[in-house]
């Protein structure tokens, strides 16, 4: 071979290596108001290419500090998407998106979805009652026929899931399940300490609602459709990442940034 078909070879190798690595591309989606783990600062949808070093101007939150540096660290441009949950999961299940984040495991959810085996965050599942009206709280149970609001399409874990003694009202906002409380139309609301929490002391109205002991908890993960033929390799790629910036200290820097927020709201993650 000629010096110059030598030279032709390898230029369209490193040229090849280097449009590969341009196009290391992974699309994740997530929800626009589940501080502190992922929130938009204005309206409730975002789309944003976050190349490795770069971040969105307008979300963020501890689950997506832990997403986009561990897939950068593996080489991948993230895809941020940020839409309301319910079509987060539609854009999932159609194949718009690769993953979903943050999301538990449920008995349903592993009839249509993978998951990284590395968890992004914990949650812990309480209901919250009037402060003027609180309940003696034993257990799941013994809420025996009463009306019970909970966000719509949200997993609290399989003892709510299998209790059938409740009225289950479904809602689409925190606030609203909030609202409910107040105005008496349930007797309670359950929800993720910390996510619900913030919401209270948005609304100003955590000197009348109150938490009662936590039911059940769950860690949250990143997620694939089984029918994306790329959902494996790409929640692998998350778990090396995962594992990367344990490795190198940059998830303890995440956990540092974040530890005041998530241990003021019962979400401490610094342990994990």
């Amino acid at each position: 071979m000629s010096f110059w078909c030598r030279a032709i070879t390898i230029i369209m190798l490193i040229v090849t290596f280097y449009s590969q690595a341009a196009n290391k591309t992974v699309s994740v989606i997530t929800l626009p108001d589940y501080e502190p783990f992922g929130y938009l600062a204005q309206g409730d949808t975002h789309v944003v290419k976050v190349p490795p070093g770069e971040d969105s101007e307008l979300f963020e939150g501890f689950a997506w500090d832990v997403v986009r540096e561990s897939f950068h660290s593996m080489g991948y441009t993230v895809e941020l998407w940020v839409v309301p949950w319910a079509r987060a999961l539609t854009y999932l299940d159609s194949g718009r998106v690769d993953l979903i984040f943050p999301v538990s495991i449920s008995a349903e959810r592993l009839k249509i979805y993978r998951y990284s085996k590395e968890h992004v965050n914990s949650v812990y599942y309480r209901l919250y009652v009037l402060k003027s009206q609180p309940l003696q709280w034993q257990s799941l149970e013994g809420l025996r026929d009463m009306t019970i609001a909970q966000m719509r399409g949200f997993n609290y874990g399989e003892r709510w899931a299998l209790l059938k003694s409740v009225e289950k009202y479904d809602v689409g906002e925190i606030i609203q399940g909030f609202e409910m409380l107040m105005s008496k139309r349930v007797e309670g609301f359950v929800g993720y300490e910390g996510v619900w929490d913030i919401v209270l002391q948005q609304h100003k109205l955590d000197n009348d609602i109150i938490k009662l002991p936590m039911f059940d908890s769950n860690k949250e993960y990143l997620a694939a459709s089984l029918g994306n033929p790329m959902g494996r390799k790409l929640l692998k790629q998350f778990d090396l990442g995962k594992k990367r910036i344990k490795e190198n200290g940059k998830l303890k820097e995440i956990q540092l940034k974040w530890s005041y927020i998530l241990s003021e709201n019962g979400t401490d993650e610094r342990s994990h």
